[in-house]
């Protein structure tokens, strides 16, 4: 049997539902000041990534850092393409650590962080709703191993004509990435086939980050890969025509895992006017600069 609220139970029934109410809503508006009120953030901007090397044992300064993988107290904040302004939100003293990104063997869509450059590394305050902006530098890591340099300013470059080849590299002071000479290559109408190889390299590379950088400008798509001993690899991406100075950094490791043999190990550069694929141009020419075999 149901009984009628009196007036003193009736008030006390209000009283109970009054005071939940008043719970719930404290409750409600402090998770929305503390919890839903939007965070205002701190900024950085990055305008570019530069690299510094020490000429004489590390080549070129030359690079294409394309993008900034960020790191700040060592939690990766994003990768921002350059230039960039971006959001953090985090404040007070912190460590920001600036990785530079490429785009492995020049394919947009193949973007990494490249490993064989240290980060840039600074302390700073970030204040919110304020904006730090930051000069990158990196530099090679000090494990890296310079096998192969050639800038083409010496008076012997270290290149060897395939024995069919219709014509070679040779040194140039007319077109030029930088400095006073660049490697050129021309193939004269009536030629069909170019190859040209680097000096035999000890095989130290397998299982290692191995990676050929070289600045290029080319009328003619150009076939890269390596000999190891007598058996040639032909990498999957090669040099793309380029009516500007390009910068291009072509990983190698994979090829040089996937070879079953062992032995001397050369890099090569090819052209072949095919029936099924022909020459673009009539007069292909090609132009080479700072070629490092980098690796760890």
């Amino acid at each position: 049997m149901k009984f009628p609220l009196t007036d003193t139970r009736l008030a006390l029934h209000k009283l109970k539902l009054y005071i939940i109410l008043a719970i719930i809503g404290s409750s409600f508006f402090s998770c929305s000041k503390e919890d839903y009120e939007a965070q205002i953030p701190s900024y950085i901007a990055i305008n570019s990534i530069t690299l510094t090397t020490d000429y004489a044992t590390q080549g070129s300064s030359s690079s294409n850092i394309v993008d900034a993988w960020v790191y700040v107290n060592d939690d990766l904040v994003g990768v921002y393409e350059l230039p960039a302004k971006f959001p953090v939100l985090k404040e007070g003293n912190v460590t920001l650590k600036i990785f530079g990104g490429i785009k492995d063997n020049g394919i947009t869509a193949t973007r990494a962080q490249y490993v064989l450059y240290d980060p840039h590394v600074q302390k700073v305050n970030l204040v919110k709703d304020e904006t730090i902006e930051i000069d990158a530098i990196v530099t090679y890591n000090d494990a890296v191993q310079f096998t192969w340099l050639e800038d083409f300013e010496n008076s012997e470059m270290s290149f060897v004509k395939h024995q069919n080849s219709d014509t070679i590299v040779f040194k140039q002071s007319t077109v030029l990435k930088e400095g006073q000479f660049s490697g050129g290559i021309k193939l004269e109408p009536g030629m069909d086939f170019f190859e040209a190889t680097s000096i035999p390299f000890a095989d130290i590379f397998s299982g290692r980050q191995v990676y050929l950088e070289l600045d290029f400008k080319t009328n003619e798509q150009v076939s890269v890969g390596i000999y190891k001993g007598t058996d040639q690899y032909l990498h999957p991406y090669g040099l793309n025509v380029a009516s500007e100075w390009r910068k291009i950094y072509i990983k190698l490791a994979t090829t040089i895992n996937e070879t079953s043999n062992s032995g001397e190990l050369k890099v090569f550069f090819g052209m072949a006017d095919l029936s099924d694929s022909p020459f673009i141009s009539a007069s292909p020419e090609v132009y080479i600069d700072n070629l490092k075999l980098v690796h760890y």
